[in-house]
């Protein structure tokens, strides 16, 4: 299948009160057009990092990430349009409603005003959100503002989706509920890139996963495949047999 990401040799190494910091060493693969692919690891594993590094947010100390065939570093104006960004810390204007929200975003690229209105309305509904369209999202669950960063993402109908930790400190029902909208986002052909730390959902939901620890890649291949090579019955253990550690929350 063909490769919608290629990632090379990338590292990241951060200055601290004077200390030489390599959150992301020497890393490279490929994700494939189409495919949820999924980055695990504890905290501090490097996924993060690595995840801003594909989206542009942060430069590589060296290295090379190439997105749809633009390169991340110098064309980073030509991927932009073609990503949606979940963050970890959710970016949304609690002084705006839901609608607004979506409106800032669609606006911000460019989607023409009739689409856009359509979009919302799907959007809105998708999330069991169309009752709180108009309420102020400073009022909203946890649960609900999740949800809306979703849709806030997609407006523009990105080819990509990142995904950075997007279901931590959720409950389990909303856990499900984000998912279950990744799977759609998938069947309509869009490409998931996610960072977790919740093994599970990796095993249950991704094509590949590429296991990270302390900036390192230690392993990449199918849930299954991880598991049948290291003898394990859950991706969890197939990290602490990659690293001898138990996974940190």
């Amino acid at each position: 299948m063909e490769s919608i990401i290629e990632v090379r040799n990338l590292t990241k190494v951060f200055n601290s009160r004077g200390r030489k910091i390599t959150a992301v060493n020497d890393v490279s693969f490929d994700v494939s057009n189409g495919e949820i692919f999924s980055m695990i690891g504890p905290n501090g594993a490097g996924k993060s990092t690595a995840f801003a590094m594909m989206t542009t947010l942060i430069k590589p100390t060296s290295g090379s990430i190439k997105v749809a065939g633009f390169d991340a570093e110098n064309e980073d104006d030509r991927i932009r349009p073609i990503i949606g960004i979940v963050p970890q810390k959710l970016s949304l204007y609690p002084d705006l409603t839901a609608r607004e929200n979506l409106e800032l975003m669609g606006n911000l690229y460019d989607v023409p005003k009739k689409v856009m209105e359509e979009r919302i309305e799907y959007y809105l509904k998708l999330v069991n959100l169309e009752t709180h369209a108009d309420r102020f999202t400073g009022g909203f669950s946890g649960g609900m503002k999740q949800r809306l960063s979703v849709i806030s993402a997609v407006i523009h109908d990105p080819q990509i989706i990142f995904w950075d930790e997007p279901t931590t400190g959720l409950d389990p029902q909303t856990r499900q509920a984000i998912w279950k909208l990744g799977r759609k986002f998938n069947t309509e052909g869009k490409t998931l890139i996610f960072t977790t730390h919740y093994m599970d959902e990796a095993d249950k939901l991704c094509d590949r996963v590429a296991v990270m620890n302390a900036g390192k890649l230690m392993a990449l291949d199918t849930p299954e495949n991880l598991k049948k090579a290291s003898n394990s019955t859950s991706l969890e253990e197939v990290f602490i047999h990659l690293t001898g550690e138990e996974i940190r929350d």
